[in-house]
């Protein structure tokens, strides 16, 4: 199983000058990739400018949007700025594709929040065809695996027609997780497909002394404040040792998941050193 640590973009405040130092630190202990997450209306920074600057000072490290909410962005224009990155970045990216569950953000770009479904399936026929090379949209032919969040049979559906595979939430709903990739796993297989679909987990992660750690649990619970009972699931599930982080790596593993990737819940630089002493 692969294992990868997110850039810290998603933190309120973050200081942007963390994330290149955070890119090349993750390349040089041996993380398999860093990781994005996406929120619009939130003190944070874009995850795709955060995964260009870590593609900039690393050469083999993976690039991966857990998960980018494609459905607020115009479609031809992200076509372009996908495949741009994947280009500049030497085909490194990965895109986690998610519909989130705030209408603030569908508010605040005028898309329907209620429609945001069909958004992302008449979406992906555009990236697709930006992809292949439409000389009408633009972007030159590039390969970008798609894997897709939820836990919807619309899910299922992209997942195994039209997707790479699977990305799981952050929570440690293990049981559940299970179950749903293996559904994932057995429509793969119903629909034809060669080969196994990916099946990528997350966790969120604050390494340290006890101020840390709360530090990371207060991050959850502004960043989930939108939903009370949710941010309160995601403070109790937070990785805060460096047991806890190898026993989600074990779960995980034992699972058939092939990737799992920590998701920082504070932004200092040493939770890579931290991480990678615990897990890698």
């Amino acid at each position: 199983m692969e294992i990868g640590i997110g850039l810290p973009n998603h933190i309120a405040g973050v200081p942007g000058t963390v994330i290149a130092p955070w890119a090349r630190r993750a390349e040089e202990r041996g993380f398999d990739c860093v990781t994005t997450i996406d929120r619009m209306l939130y003190p944070n920074l874009d995850p795709l400018v955060a995964l260009a600057v870590a593609a900039g000072v690393t050469a083999q490290l993976g690039l991966v949007t857990n998960v980018l909410l494609t459905p607020l962005y115009p479609p031809i224009v992200l076509a372009k700025q996908l495949a741009s990155l994947a280009a500049c970045g030497g085909e490194r990216l990965t895109l986690g594709i998610g519909v989130g569950s705030r209408p603030d953000d569908y508010a605040a770009v005028g898309v329907s929040y209620e429609q945001r479904g069909s958004v992302l399936d008449e979406q992906i026929t555009v990236l697709r065809r930006a992809w292949r090379g439409d000389p009408e949209l633009a972007p030159a032919p590039v390969e970008i695996p798609l894997l897709f969040g939820g836990r919807s049979a619309a899910t299922i559906r992209r997942a195994t027609t039209i997707g790479a595979g699977w990305a799981a939430g952050a929570l440690r709903d293990l049981p559940n997780q299970s179950a749903f990739a293996d559904r994932v796993r057995s429509a793969w297989t119903a629909r034809g497909r060669t080969g196994h679909p990916q099946i990528h987990a997350s966790v969120n992660v604050a390494l340290g002394p006890a101020e840390v750690v709360q530090s990371g649990r207060d991050h959850l619970d502004r960043y989930y404040g939108f939903n009370p009972d949710y941010a309160r699931l995601n403070v109790q599930d937070m990785v805060c040792s460096a047991e806890d982080a190898r026993a989600a790596v074990r779960a995980y593993r034992d699972l058939g998941f092939d990737r799992l990737l920590f998701h920082p819940a504070v932004s200092s630089l040493d939770q890579v050193d931290l991480l990678a002493d615990a897990v890698l």
